[in-house]
């Protein structure tokens, strides 16, 4: 879990349960957490249940907003990218 403030706002952003069986390093998670984070004051705009990707050197980040008292993103997937394949079969190209 990673709590922090974007424009005055606190957030909090979490693996789901899937995702947080997996083993990553710290710093995978860091690196994760900051290239979410990079949305800034967009993640506050988000509508509650908006699902969105972000394009990361580790893969395809999958990420959901759940709003009540304080915004929170759920890490749901990360499609590593070795599973990834852009529109000529090429595999492993983050686009």
């Amino acid at each position: 879990m990673y709590r922090t403030q974007v424009n005055g706002k606190e957030i909090i952003l979490l693996f789901s349960t899937l995702e947080a069986a997996k083993s990553r390093s710290n710093l995978e998670k860091e690196q994760i957490y900051k290239r979410v984070l990079h949305l800034n004051a967009q993640l506050l705009m988000f509508q509650n249940g908006t699902r969105f990707t972000i394009s990361d050197p580790l893969g395809l980040i999958v990420a959901q907003v759940k709003k009540s008292d304080l915004t929170t993103i759920y890490i749901e997937h990360i499609i590593d990218k070795q599973f990834m394949y852009d529109g000529d079969g090429h595999r492993g190209e983050v686009v």
